[in-house]
């Protein structure tokens, strides 16, 4: 028996329960997907603005952490000690933020535990008792069955035990070996109130927070989830955020309107996506895209760039590449006016974009796409 059990009453009275669906969050959905809302690219962009978040993501993108993995608590159920380093401590805080990042699709879940919990008050401080199926007594033993081999005698440990040893209470005969002198057959559970005996005893919970008494058919379960950055956030946030932003506040130094990612209509109503755009009144559009490869970037950016570009018509187009362009994409690029920067990493390409700007000007170029023949 438990001995966290004493205080209780010895009979147990099991109320009719009735589970509090409207205060009780039971989760399902498919493990390893994020959840399908209305939640759009931007609203993913906005969280990436949050220092929290880029504190967060960062050591994902730095593998100090593969996945988040909760920690049972007694009082908040599951607890994530790596959120809660970047929200002050907030453990309420850190379970909102790992909900909304998996709402907007930044990270991806994965079913890791089933918790029950008090359908009364949600607290997962519940205890598991036992009592007895005939008067609902928590004072309940549980006895050992044994029996004599050589006389035949059947019955509790209790009474085959003295001063230590083992005797039979009907013959005298010490029992040594278990298996020859005698064997257990199993064991019972006898209520010290009513003394009925039973197979099994009667599982109850008892809530410790508020101190409910319920049964299984009226537990409460909450599912809970690890989480792990999906790949095609840890790409946008990299882009975002680690390789645009020292790019983004140079062109905010030179007193430009920055969006990242921006999107622009065209002459031809289309809507046209660019890393960054830059914008000073009316009569500046900085248009910037960024692409890195392993490798020397061939003429495919350079040609789908320009073909936003034309539709567009801004005062500057700017490529980053990282780490560079062939021979033939820079000269495409110089055929179709886009301006290249060329560098090893985006910090590089935000000193060099000073450089740009530097002797362009802030006026842009002098001739619009408009007059490139095509």
């Amino acid at each position: 028996m438990r001995s966290d059990t004493s205080n209780l009453a010895n009979k147990v009275q099991l109320p009719n329960i009735r589970l509090n669906l409207s205060r009780l969050r039971i989760t399902s959905g498919t493990s390893e997907k994020s959840r399908a809302t209305g939640m759009t690219s931007k609203d993913r962009i906005t969280l990436y603005q949050d220092q929290g978040v880029q504190l967060l993501l960062g050591r994902f993108v730095k593998g100090e952490i593969v996945e988040l993995v909760p920690s049972f608590d007694l009082s908040q159920t599951a607890r994530y000690p790596e959120v809660e380093e970047v929200v002050d401590g907030d453990t309420t805080a850190a379970k909102q933020l790992v909900e909304k990042l998996w709402d907007v699709g930044i990270f991806k879940r994965k079913f890791h535990e089933k918790i029950l919990v008090c359908p009364s008050c949600l607290s997962a401080n519940v205890s598991n008792d036992y009592v007895c199926p005939n008067c609902n007594s928590i004072d309940i033993e549980r006895k050992t069955l044994l029996e004599h081999t050589a006389c035949g005698t059947i019955d509790s440990v209790d009474n085959f035990l003295i001063e230590g040893g083992l005797y039979c209470p009907k013959c005298n005969k010490e029992l040594i070996e278990a298996g020859v002198d005698y064997q257990k057959l199993g064991a019972w559970f006898q209520c010290s109130q009513c003394g009925k005996r039973s197979d099994l005893p009667s599982p109850i919970h008892r809530c410790r927070s508020c101190g409910h008494i319920f049964t299984i058919k009226d537990t409460g379960f909450v599912n809970v989830y690890s989480y792990r950055i999906s790949a095609d956030a840890e790409e946008e946030f990299k882009r975002t955020f680690l390789v645009m932003k020292p790019i983004g506040a140079t062109l905010e130094d030179f007193q430009y309107k920055v969006e990242m990612p921006g999107q622009i209509a065209g002459r031809s109503g289309a809507l046209h996506r660019f890393d960054a755009i830059a914008t000073k009144g009316s009569l500046e559009l900085v248009v910037l895209d960024v692409v890195a490869s392993e490798r020397e970037i061939e003429e495919t950016p350079i040609a789908s760039l320009y073909a936003k570009v034309f539709d567009v018509s801004p005062t500057q187009t700017i490529l980053v590449a990282i780490p560079r362009l062939s021979e033939k994409a820079k000269k495409l690029a110089a055929l179709y006016r886009i301006s290249v920067i060329e560098a090893n990493d985006s910090q590089q390409a935000a000193e060099l974009l000073k450089e740009h700007f530097g002797w362009t000007g802030l006026s842009g170029n002098e001739e619009s796409i408009d007059d490139l023949q095509l």
